[in-house]
């Protein structure tokens, strides 16, 4: 038998067919994820309610976010999280452990998480294990007042639970100063009723209302369910039968909290105090509440009263109020003693450590004076935090410690430490604001920490000239050499986005009179000094200073020396060249659970995969790259670009555009010339291959010109082939022969044979009496080059052949262009391979997509890690999914590469990447 609805849900049809089309798609095993955001009162917790009802055989999991527990970490999760006990207990430890020991779960010493998103992985983990048994309905309510770490975890989980029996209904109030970012979830607003539905569920409440009151009320309550419900009982007899004029004005959330003032004011005064208790408590725990009375010489039935007043209701040994907006009424109407002796009775009567930082809590807020016992148990209660990853709530402990701080250099330091925190929760406007505050007061090594804080801040925000500023300050000011290069590497970070040689060269002089100590000290100023000597144009002094600092790479275990190891081979060697370093960086960034450095490593790792040509790989990396940049609050600028410059490659060329201009819309924003060099390239790439050489040498020489303000050599040096080619066949050859000679100068100072191949095809261009030997010579050293510049040296070899009635030499090499640009997707270029062919007389195999090019980029990344022998439960521990999403996009990799099993993927394979060139 059906179970009834929701007794305030009236109508609702559209939102109804939302939550059964997401409950219907879970119980396939299709997961999703739904936010419910309308104003207070709008029918968002009948909604979840009804949801409840209606998933027939699944477990629900329900939370409500409560505003006063918001610093408590992880209290949002422990509702979700306990009823699934069993299930997290029986899991691997390697995939549990972090979370049960958070959630208090596991009987052991609570462990340290190096990383704020560490738990996130594991409930997802548990919710898919879970859903493995019966499937799921996670129902959160309220989540803007979640503490931070839960919302964290949360979110991250709701947008990878792709296809688990598991849905999840978040509901979140319009308006709220409370930022509660759902970027990836679709959102569904909730309204008003209409006109019907609003008249219906007034007729609801039983009051018998003249027809002008009835018109006036549907009017003031603008379809709002709450309003329509609570508003009748608050006016009289006479002004229901409209024999009494109506209030002026109704307005609707001051006006229902109003109501609620007036209904609270008409009960016993030891009623009042009860609920006073009830709202200051976050546990829910109604003998927690009944203890706290108690000690306040209240009776037993003190609640009794709001009971019967169906203020509150108490079932299961929890109490609830009948709407936040009720709690909000009580605890914001009592006054600053009844708030203060609820407090204090509260924190006397929690009981065990595993309320520690509750009774903290309720000691801080009961505290008017400064008080360094509550200061210093705050800052306790933040270590804990910290040692969690809750940093949001170790920020909010740190903060009000140091408000209660009765000397200035505690303060002080509990100041620095909270922007710390705030930073590492991703809340950069408190972190800014905070270090603002922290940092006239503070001196030393401490002065230094802050100033370097605040830089990195602004370095992320993309204020780079600041960045520099403040890094450069806090570099001087420190007093401990690894921690100064540190600073120092951060801001020539900033510099080198800048294109600043002159910034650059001050950083270098710095690091030179430190003595290193360690290997990672070492390639530090290795780095710094050899991107100084890169920008002011001294490249075989640059060549041997980032070679030096690649060699220190394999003496150290650290995701980011890796990641900077990986990019001094790529500067040094070619972009490709640095690819081992930035695959094992990304292993261990994995392995330790770093998951906020991720997006760096992936960066690099994309990069590196473009430079060998595996672009399939690249753009799936790219596109992880981007999900968790976005995700973790960092830039998306390099994963665009990387994005761009594949899309470029393969002929999407309106993607490549796309991708790239927005890229040059955040380069404007935060002076980044690096990334808008980089943009650049790839549309003058996308331009050329479009046959618009005119537009891609505007977007190319702009990139290229060596001197000009903001000049990047990593990026010019590697456009000048595309941007000489562009001249030629824009009959701009003095200018094409002038960037060659460039060329070669740097071809000379940093040799490879990629680089000497690529100048032998730009010569080829420029000297038509010596072509052929130019073009032979580019032969001979092309399988240094990736498949897309190998594919045009055979193409502008072939062309030149052509042209000179040679046709049957001219066929072999349209031939393999034609079959390189097939291979790897770009169809544009390798029809222009295809038209050259006809007119030597030979018509080209028809290229048509092969199996893998179906592939999405997902796809592919789980296709190639299977082909090295992974099992899906260590696939998803590497991109962050659960086992049963590999097993769904697996089946679709079987199904379009037409094979039975993993065993035939591992045999046959797919293209691998070709071998970094040097």
């Amino acid at each position: 038998m059906p179970r009834p609805m929701p007794s305030a849900l009236i109508g609702r049809d559209r939102e109804r067919a939302e939550i059964d089309r997401l409950l219907t798609r879970a119980a396939a095993g299709e997961g999703g994820a739904l936010v419910l955001r309308g104003e207070p009162g709008i029918g968002k917790t009948a909604l979840l309610d009804y949801a409840a009802i209606r998933a027939a055989g699944a477990l629900v999991l329900r939370t409500t976010g409560v505003e006063r527990e918001s610093t408590l970490a992880f209290s949002g999760l422990f509702s979700l999280v306990t009823p699934l006990a069993d299930v997290l207990l029986a899991m691997p430890p390697a995939r549990s452990a972090t979370l049960a020991a958070v959630m208090g779960l596991s009987g052991t010493a609570e462990e340290t998480v190096p990383d704020r998103f560490r738990v996130a992985t594991q409930l997802m983990m548990l919710l898919a294990s879970a859903a493995e048994r019966r499937p799921l309905l996670v129902l959160v309510d309220d989540a803007q007042w979640l503490d931070r770490p839960s919302s964290d975890a949360l979110l991250f989980a709701a947008r990878r639970l792709q296809a688990e029996a598991v849905a999840v209904l978040i509901t979140v109030r319009d308006g709220d100063p409370v930022d509660f970012p759902t970027s990836g979830l679709d959102e569904l607003p909730v309204e008003g009723l209409p006109e019907a539905d609003a008249d219906a569920l007034l007729a609801r409440g039983g009051k018998e209302l003249a027809p002008a009151v009835r018109t006036r009320l549907l009017a003031e309550a603008s379809g709002n369910p709450l309003a329509l419900l609570e508003i009748p009982g608050s006016l009289s007899r006479e002004q229901l039968r409209g024999d009494a004029p109506l209030p002026e004005t109704i307005p609707l959330s001051p006006r229902i909290r109003r109501m609620f003032h007036d209904r609270i004011g008409r009960l016993p005064e030891a009623t009042r105090t009860a609920l006073v208790l009830a709202a200051a408590d976050n546990t829910g725990d109604a003998g927690v509440v009944v203890r706290a009375a108690a000690a306040l010489g209240l009776p037993g039935d003190s609640l009794d009263p709001a009971e019967n007043a169906a203020l509150v209701r108490t079932h299961d040994g929890r109490i609830t109020f009948r709407h936040p907006l009720v709690r909000a009424a009580v605890y914001d109407g009592a006054t600053l003693s009844d708030r203060r002796a609820a407090h204090t009775a509260l924190a006397r009567v929690l009981p065990g450590e595993g309320n520690a930082d509750r009774r903290v809590w309720h000691r801080a807020l009961a505290a008017v004076e400064h008080d360094e016992g509550i200061a210093t148990a705050l800052e306790e209660s933040a270590r804990r935090a910290t040692r969690r990853a809750a940093h949001a709530p170790a920020a909010a402990a740190l903060l009000r410690s140091a408000e209660l701080s009765t000397d200035g250099g505690r303060r002080t330091r509990r100041l620095a430490a909270a922007a710390e925190a705030l930073w590492a929760a991703g809340q950069t406007d408190p972190a800014r604001s905070t270090a603002a505050r922290a940092l006239p007061l503070a001196e030393g090594e401490q002065a230094a920490r802050l100033l370097r804080l605040s830089g990195v801040i602004e370095a992320r925000a993309g204020h780079l000239r600041n960045a520099y500023d403040q890094l450069l300050e806090a570099a001087e000011a420190g007093e401990e050499p690894s921690g100064t290069l540190e600073t120092l590497i951060e801001a020539a970070g900033a510099a080198f986005f800048l294109g600043d040689a002159g910034r650059l060269a001050v950083l270098a002089g710095h690091t030179a009179a430190i003595a290193p100590g360690t290997a990672r000290d070492r390639l530090i100023a290795y780095l710094v000094q050899g991107h100084a000597k890169l920008l002011a144009g001294a490249y075989e002094e640059a060549r041997g200073l980032l070679d030096g600092a690649a060699e220190q790479a394999g003496k150290a275990d650290d995701p980011r020396a890796l990641i900077w190891a990986a990019r001094a081979k790529s500067v040094v060697h070619g972009t490709g060249a640095g690819l081992e370093h930035a695959d094992r960086a990304i292993r261990l960034a994995r392995r330790q659970g770093l998951i906020s450095l991720l997006p760096l490593a992936l960066s690099q790792q994309s990069a590196d995969l473009i430079g060998v040509g595996g672009y399939d790989l690249a753009y799936a990396t790219a596109e992880e790259g981007e999900r968790l940049a976005v995700e973790l609050g960092q830039g998306r600028a390099t994963h665009l670009n990387h994005k761009a410059m594949v899309e470029a490659v393969r002929g999407r060329y309106d993607e490549a555009r796309a991708h790239a201009e927005e890229v040059l819309l955040l380069a404007q924003r935060n002076g980044s010339a690096y990334h808008a060099a980089l943009a650049r390239w790839a549309i003058g790439i996308a331009e050329l291959g479009a046959g618009r050489p005119a537009q891609a040498t505007g977007r190319l020489l702009a990139v290229t010109a060596v001197g000009s303000p903001g000049f990047n050599p990593v990026v010019g040096f590697a456009a000048m082939p595309d941007a000489i080619e562009a001249l030629v066949r824009t009959d701009r050859s003095d200018e094409a022969v002038s960037l060659t000679h460039t060329f070669a100068v740097w071809v000379d100072a940093a040799p490879t044979d990629a680089r000497r191949a690529l100048l032998a095809r730009c010569r080829a261009m420029l000297d038509d009496r010596s072509a052929q030997s130019h073009h032979e010579h580019a032969l001979e050293l092309v399988t240094a080059l990736p498949p897309w510049e190998r594919a045009r040296c055979e193409l502008l070899y072939g062309e030149w052949l052509r042209r000179r009635r040679r046709g049957r030499q001219a066929r072999t090499h349209l031939r393999t262009a034609h079959e390189l640009f097939t291979g790897i997707g770009a169809t544009p270029l390798a029809e222009r391979a295809a038209a050259e062919l006809r007119a030597t007389g030979e018509t080209a195999a028809r290229g048509e997509p092969g199996a893998v090019d179906r592939l999405t980029p997902q796809e592919f990344q789980i296709a190639t890690l299977v082909a090295q022998g992974m099992t899906n439960p260590e696939i998803a521990d590497q991109l962050f999914l659960s086992p049963r999403t590999i097993d769904y996009h697996l089946h679709k990799v079987f199904t379009k590469l037409r094979l039975t099993s993993r065993t035939q993927l591992i045999r046959n394979g797919l293209p691998q990447p070709a071998e970094p060139f040097s």
